[in-house]
């Protein structure tokens, strides 16, 4: 990438990163359960342009890059598969992973070797008493998974799902791999009181393909924007060391 110079420098790094951020929703648009990483920095720039005097450069706009994750609840799809869950509601579902305790909202589930319910990358879905394991004698057409995320297999309880909420602290949450979070140390969930667990249904992704389309071109005019003024930058130094070295 071209070497920065300053306010103008900085804002085509905070453009770069927003961009892949776009690029990462519009490839987990079709993705169960994930969430939207917004950033702000091209749309208040965007806005400060708009109200810049013509004697005041851009050059010398100072905009702040901010980047969060958008939690807000994805529309539930029927898939009719039994072992797929939809969470309705602030909740997520648990996984414990060697590196650690991780949280999803993806509830595409599947069942290993060992009969345990794991997401779709085999990570280990957390029961409220441990792993749940399905027998080999229970077919997967006797799975009921209830709205409390009790797991039945048949008549058998097996174990329940163990979904958590963290009200106001979600915006803590820091984004990991396969469409899950970490929780930073201090962030302790709390059962989930206000969550439905459906099974049969795909929580969507909460992307919206226009917006994000629409995001990418304002990024391409400003990036190009910021090119200009800082290939304009470096032709006038350029001139002012020709001259002085005259």
């Amino acid at each position: 990438m071209t070497e920065s110079a300053g306010p103008i420098g900085s804002g085509i790094d905070a453009l770069m990163d927003q961009y892949q951020a776009v690029s990462h929703n519009i490839a987990n648009s079709s993705t169960a359960g994930f969430k939207r990483r917004i950033t702000t920095f091209s749309a208040e720039l965007d806005r400060l342009m708009r109200e810049l005097d013509e004697q005041t450069p851009i050059s010398s706009a100072q905009v702040e890059s901010r980047q969060r994750t958008d939690f807000s609840q994805g529309a539930l799809v029927a898939t009719d598969r039994l072992l797929d869950v939809g969470l309705e509601g602030k909740g997520f579902l648990v996984l414990e992973t060697p590196s650690g305790t991780l949280y999803t909202r993806n509830g595409v589930l599947q069942v290993n070797l060992l009969g345990q319910l794991v997401d779709g990358a085999g990570r280990l879905v957390a029961g409220a008493n441990g792993p749940i394991v399905i027998p080999n004698n229970v077919g997967l057409s006797e799975i009921n998974i209830g709205p409390d995320g009790t797991v039945r297999g048949g008549d058998a309880e097996l174990g329940r799902l163990k979904v958590v909420e963290f009200e106001d602290a979600v915006s803590e949450l820091v984004c990991a791999n396969y469409s899950s979070f970490m929780a930073p140390q201090g962030v302790v969930p709390s059962e989930a009181k206000q969550t439905t667990v459906r099974q049969g249904y795909q929580e969507s992704s909460n992307v919206g393909l226009m917006e994000e389309m629409v995001s990418l071109m304002t990024l391409s005019r400003l990036y190009e924007t910021h090119m200009n003024i800082l290939r304009r930058q470096r032709e006038n130094t350029s001139a002012a060391l020709s001259v002085a070295n005259g």
